[in-house]
């Protein structure tokens, strides 16, 4: 099990560090990004690395992280089609992107749950009431 958080601590950690590194971009003129697209990628960055600290230090909130940043890529990439003017057949590409996100956020919510159930079941009474 601790093999799976560690993959996940990784795959969270990874996008994090691409959202961020998009919104890192724009104060350095690599980038001509709308601010509204700057905004939603600094929000998935904080929802990923939220994600990858919960993951890797298996707290019982991470599921929840998982899933913000599976609502919160989804919700940018959704609209992206009408902040950045794309034609409607571009779309369609984007619902896709954003339905597997979605799946892998809340996938991955779900297999937290189980893993972090079952560290914190088998972890002694004293550290399971100092970690609340």
């Amino acid at each position: 099990m601790r093999r799976a958080r560690i993959v996940l601590t990784a795959v969270f950690g990874l996008l994090a560090l691409n959202a961020w590194a998009q919104v890192v971009f724009v104060p350095l003129g690599r980038s001509d990004d709308p601010p509204l697209l700057t905004a939603w990628q600094a929000l998935v960055g904080a929802a990923g690395a939220a994600a990858a600290w919960g993951s890797w230090a298996a707290a019982r909130w991470a599921p929840a992280a998982a899933v913000a940043y599976g609502v919160t890529t989804a919700g940018m990439l959704v609209a992206l089609g009408p902040m950045l003017g794309l034609e409607a057949a571009a779309r369609g590409g984007l619902w896709a992107g954003a339905a597997v996100l979605l799946a892998l956020g809340i996938g991955s919510a779900w297999y937290l749950r189980r893993i972090i159930r079952a560290v914190h079941a088998d972890a002694p009474v004293e550290s399971r009431r100092a970690a609340g």
